[in-house]
């Protein structure tokens, strides 16, 4: 039985140390990469900062029950990175669509971008307007330079859609009727892999990353959920390391990782596999 004590701390602990040792030997084996490679070797690198800090906090949990909340967080924050590399990974056989998905990733960022711009004022407090003028002027033009290729037209700051910036994908490769022309968020992220059959056998972990974020957002419907007890909170912790385990293990197979590694990999995924098996109620 899982009881969110101080056992169950030093087993995930330990096991994120094995993951992320698991990660670091995946990365050593590259001195280049081609895009596909590199994008999950930052994802899987992402997964690995995440998991260090979760480490952190262990160490003082659960004599600092408080400390609950964010490793949740943090939590959260790997599994969505495993979210991105797993639904990408449904591109992988196609190097034009796997290429796409990402300028469709890109475009959210450039909206995050044009509303630092949009609210430049913000920044500049006690400016003059002709000098926030300028500034936002010269922001802009910067934008427009480096992300041209996601513009609609020179000149604009107005982004393409997704179904324009996926125009040389196959529209065969989504799963989700009318996923093809709908920007790319966490829910669309998880139906394409809850449909994919190579997938879709590990679809249940975005229950857990959604779990995980009602920590994240807040209601008066899930305030009561920092108030349960250790036990629960870690039950979820455990299913996520399983879940990030095993997608990085997958991801470390499409990188090619040697065989040492994968092994690697394996052999720690199935001892915490067996490890819950126990541990159930």
């Amino acid at each position: 039985m899982i009881r969110g004590d101080k056992k169950d701390s030093d087993i995930l602990r330990r096991y994120c140390g094995a993951l992320i040792d698991n990660i670091e030997a995946t990365g050593e084996s590259f001195d280049s990469a081609d895009l596909t490679q590199r994008t999950y070797l930052n994802l899987l690198r992402r997964i690995q900062y995440s998991l260090l800090g979760v480490a952190v906090q262990l160490e003082r949990w659960p004599a600092i029950v408080e400390l609950k909340l964010p490793i949740s967080l943090v939590f959260r924050t790997a599994l969505t990175d495993a979210l991105t590399g797993l639904y990408l990974a449904t591109f992988h056989a196609d190097p034009v669509a796997f290429q796409n998905e990402l300028l469709v990733l890109d475009a959210d960022y450039v909206k995050f971008v044009k509303t630092i711009i949009e609210n430049t004022d913000l920044e500049m407090p006690g400016a003059s307007a002709a000098d926030v003028a300028q500034e936002t002027q010269a922001r802009w033009a910067n934008l427009q330079q480096k992300a041209s290729h996601l513009l609609r037209e020179a000149g604009s700051n107005d982004l393409k859609s997704a179904q324009v910036l996926r125009a040389t994908s196959d529209p065969a490769l989504f799963h989700v009727p009318g996923n093809f022309a709908r920007r790319l968020g966490e829910k669309e992220m998880f139906e394409q892999i809850k449909a994919h059959p190579d997938t879709r056998h590990l679809a249940y972990f975005y229950l857990v990353q959604r779990h995980l974020s009602q920590q994240h957002h807040y209601a008066p419907a899930n305030s009561d959920f920092i108030e349960l007890p250790p036990a629960y909170d870690c039950a979820y912790w455990f299913k996520s390391l399983a879940s990030i385990s095993e997608i990085a293990g997958a991801l470390a197979g499409l990188l090619g990782a040697s065989t040492p590694v994968l092994n690697s990999f394996r052999s720690s995924q199935a001892a915490l596999l067996d490890l819950l098996a126990d541990r159930a109620e």
